[in-house]
């Protein structure tokens, strides 16, 4: 259980900074950088771990990196145009729900009192993100497609982790987190590519046009070059901290019912709203409140459970 929660703690903090630095640039380029920090991280750790590499683990490794690359894709770019209150809840009770539903009818069958524990942590999810949120005067979209398939890219991460088992170590980690990356960086090249510019007609205005823009660009790359890019050390945090949620997240299935894991670990948006709170004295609402309530009456029957 304690691993669980330390992922959905790394899972909050790495949206935290991934939603602060898709301010600054294009939400695919922070979660392609992301994605290349956590596949460096793993490709070191998988030898030192060790582990019988064999293919069906591998396997559920990659599937566990397309649903990895998408729900964070999703999420990233759900949190950087739409409605936050809509995206994140969205996306935590799904993530939850989807793994926890199939393990159920599988066969797991948690005790009486950790069910009770599972049933209040889906609306804690909802409340602690701020229900479904958004003023009628909120001109954004909802976001709640992105929500959805966020949700859904997340719960297929989870699911297949579990699968994989602990027989390989944490090759399907590594697996997932090359699968990722390279599913993330060609979608992260062409949507922060900037629109090309209208040919300039021929001719020695033309001509004389161009070179005062390819001046220009030069001198405008220059500048650009000489300006520090602050979203550089965030997106590379989100990296580091979604590596920790993984593997505490792998752990905690290795050692606990799949039902369980899930759902504690989808509960991450309560990091997101402590760390907004303390760095940008954020006020937590009743609603949210009410979900972090809910939140710790789930974690404490779970617990007892």
């Amino acid at each position: 259980m304690l691993l669980a929660l330390g992922a959905a703690l790394a899972y909050g903090a790495s949206d935290f900074i991934g939603g602060r630095a898709s301010t600054r640039v294009h939400y695919s380029v922070v979660a392609a950088v992301g994605a290349g920090v956590a596949l460096v991280i793993a490709v070191v750790a998988a030898p030192l771990v060790g582990g019988v590499v064999t293919p069906g683990p591998l396997a559920w490794g990659v599937l566990a990196g397309l649903g990895s690359g998408l729900g964070t894709l999703f999420l990233y770019r759900g949190l950087a145009r739409a409605r936050v209150a809509v995206v994140a809840p969205t996306s935590g009770v799904l993530a939850a729900a989807m793994p926890a539903g199939l393990a159920l009818l599988l066969g797991e069958r948690p005790a009486p009192i950790t069910v009770a524990g599972l049933v209040l942590a889906l609306p804690a999810v909802w409340f602690i993100s701020g229900g479904a949120g958004g003023g009628a005067d909120d001109a954004r979209p909802s976001g709640l497609l992105d929500g959805i398939l966020a949700g859904l890219g997340f719960g297929l991460l989870f699911l297949a982790l579990d699968q994989a088992g602990d027989s390989a170590g944490l090759w399907p980690l590594a697996a997932g987190q090359a699968t990722a990356f390279v599913l993330l960086v060609p979608v992260a090249r062409k949507l922060s590519r900037p629109a090309s510019q209208p040919a300039v007609a021929a001719g020695t205005e033309a001509s004389d046009h161009a070179a005062d823009a390819t001046n220009a660009g030069i001198d405008g790359a220059a500048r650009s070059a000489a300006r520090p890019r602050p979203w550089l050390p965030m997106a590379l945090a989100t990296g580091v901290l979604g590596s920790v949620a993984i593997l505490l997240f792998y752990a905690s299935t290795t050692i606990g019912l799949l039902t369980v894991a899930a759902v504690l670990t989808s509960l991450y948006p309560a990091g997101t709203i402590l760390l907004a709170r303390i760095v940008l004295d954020e006020r937590i609402t009743r609603r949210q409140g009410i979900g972090l309530a809910l939140a710790g009456c789930a974690v404490v029957l779970i617990t007892l459970g």
